[in-house]
């Protein structure tokens, strides 16, 4: 009953979100609906982690299922707005189809001109070529071309990129009752993920491409836990070449405590060496490109107060400084993390966790790398952040009117000050067994 009243209230403030029409244009509205429906959703969490014995029945992780997928369908119809992410999609596509290479071309050269149409002035870092990784440039080019000869509409072929990633999103909470059954969980406990608004707004109103690699991470973990580790190591590789933040999660599968002693997968590398270079083969040439531009991205683009701002301040606010800290803290924390031996997922939850705390950028959809990590270990700042973090989304309408992108310093506090803080609290009180405790053991 408890589920249900839950559901009833999600479901009620993602219609009033339905009725927004255009998030973007209503920001004030859509966030105030976004955390009225997180307190409906921390609640079924809490409900479902103490309640598992009595949902463990297959009907149970049915109903959950059928809530979820409505969630999912009825912000389907929106039109992504706050973010430009899906509109980029698509010129990589018309790039590539126009002869083009996505790690070379810039959209505001003047050679791609005969490409804008009405989609151009949302197109995003019109100075840039891509930073996405082969695999989805290479589904960038092949959903063009097969949006185009359905839907003639720009928009609609927009409407059309977000569908293809809201749909591979379902692929995450697959994936994810397969890794809960390995480690151990009850099944109810994909709640977390599926009922998340988080996952919702991200994947279903705005149609992000991060939908693909978490769910290929996902299943990458799940399959280690089984012991498949060859093909685990292949869908990490390939998930890692989506997006380049599964790399952290390497070290936990690629070097493995069993029979007392660390084992090395060689096999699993060698074969995961292969299919990435053979992946990386179509770009060849460029692909080199896609280094520097993550560079440019992580030290000349700050988007992100929480622990980075901390390091920024440290350094006299030098970006190039707070970025290289940034990364070497990043790698002692992994290598610690991977040396514990945590429980399955605890070392790689933690180090998803140090990578969004202490990276240059840290957008409203990073979070999802973690989020179906946070249906094994419910950790519970964590989910908190995930439903303070569309706060940041309050600079879009001065962005859309201006270009401008300004942060109002009291909510990035709301934001990032409680997390931090309950983290740091935990961190303090259970400072032998930290990550043991922020999960709950």
């Amino acid at each position: 009953m408890g589920l249900g009243v839950a559901a009833a209230l999600i479901e009620g403030g993602l219609l009033l979100v339905l009725r927004l029409d255009r998030p973007a244009s209503n920001v004030p509205e859509f966030l105030a609906y976004y955390l009225l429906i997180s307190i409906a959703y921390i609640a079924a969490s809490w409900i479902a982690i103490r309640g598992s014995d009595r949902l463990a029945s297959p009907r149970s992780v049915r109903w959950i299922w059928a809530a979820a997928l409505l969630f999912r369908v009825t912000v389907l119809p929106l039109d992504p707005s706050l973010s430009e992410d899906a509109v980029r999609y698509r010129w990589q596509g018309m790039v590539q189809h126009a002869g083009g290479d996505p790690y070379l071309a810039l959209p505001e050269d003047p050679q791609w001109e005969v490409l804008r149409d009405a989609t151009w002035p949302r197109v995003a870092a019109k100075d840039k070529p891509s930073a996405y990784g082969p695999v989805l440039e290479q589904l960038n080019l092949w959903t063009y071309r097969c949006v185009r000869l359905w839907e003639s509409d720009p928009w609609k072929q927009v409407w059309l990129f977000k569908l293809l990633f809201a749909l591979a999103e379902l692929g995450v909470g697959v994936a994810l009752l397969w890794l809960l059954a390995a480690a151990g969980r009850p099944p109810a406990w994909a709640l977390i993920y599926l009922w998340s608004p988080l996952a919702v707004t991200e994947f279903w109103i705005e149609g992000h491409n991060d939908a693909l690699g978490v769910a290929l991470a996902v299943a990458a973990l799940a399959l280690s836990l089984r012991r498949r580790h060859t093909w685990a190591l292949i869908l990490l590789t390939v998930a890692t070449l989506c997006k380049f933040w599964p790399v952290v999660l390497f070290p936990f599968l690629a070097l493995v405590w069993s029979g007392g002693r660390w084992r090395a997968q060689w096999k699993g590398l060698l074969a995961g060496g292969g299919v990435g270079l053979a992946i990386c083969g179509v770009y060849w040439h460029s692909i080199a490109e896609v280094l520097a531009v993550l560079e440019g991205f992580t030290m000349g683009w700050r988007n992100n107060d929480s622990l980075f701002a901390a390091l920024l301040w440290v350094v006299g606010g030098d970006m190039g400084s707070a970025a290289m800290a940034g990364k070497w803290i990043l790698i002692a924390c992994v290598a610690w993390l991977w040396w514990r031996r945590l429980p399955p997922c605890l070392g790689e939850l933690g180090a998803v966790t140090a990578l969004l705390l202490l990276s240059a950028n840290c957008f409203p959809w990073y979070l999802s790398w973690m989020l179906p990590l946070l249906a094994v270990h419910p950790v519970r700042p964590l989910l908190l952040w995930t439903a303070l973090a569309p706060l940041a989304y309050h600079v879009v309408p001065a962005y859309e009117a201006t270009g401008a992108w300004e942060y109002d310093s009291s909510l990035v506090f709301l934001e990032y000050v409680p997390v931090l803080a309950w983290l740091g609290t935990l961190g303090i009180l259970r400072s032998k067994h930290l990550l043991r405790g922020l999960a709950g053991r």
